[in-house]
């Protein structure tokens, strides 16, 4: 079936409508992070960072604020000192370690 150009505008339109989603998301995830932190519900952010590195070294690597049943969780992507990619996810009222899952890296690629 060959293209029209009316669907090829049509296409045109609607890709930059695509891209604004996330980045809509993505504001609303740091004011509903300011809100919790003001109300109370969440510990700074930068409180859980400085824990994370303590128990396993290494850096952050991406977070995020998560709506559980049991309340709102921080979700921490991290490089240990070791190497190991780790997701560890903390309570964010309480700063608890609550989860951690760790595969380890590798170097020369995925194994």
């Amino acid at each position: 079936m060959p293209l029209t150009r009316s669907w090829l505008t049509a296409f045109a339109l609607m890709v930059p409508l695509v891209g604004l989603h996330p980045a809509a998301a993505s504001g609303d995830d740091h004011s509903r992070a300011r809100a919790a932190v003001r109300d109370g519900r969440a510990l700074p952010l930068e409180r859980i960072v400085a824990q994370a590195k303590e128990q396993f070294g290494g850096e952050v690597l991406d977070v995020e604020l998560e709506e559980e049943r049991n309340g709102l969780r921080y979700e921490l992507k991290m490089m240990a000192a070791d190497g190991r990619i780790l997701k560890v996810e903390y309570d964010a009222a309480t700063g608890a370690l609550v989860h951690v899952k760790g595969r380890r890296h590798h170097p020369d690629g995925p194994r």
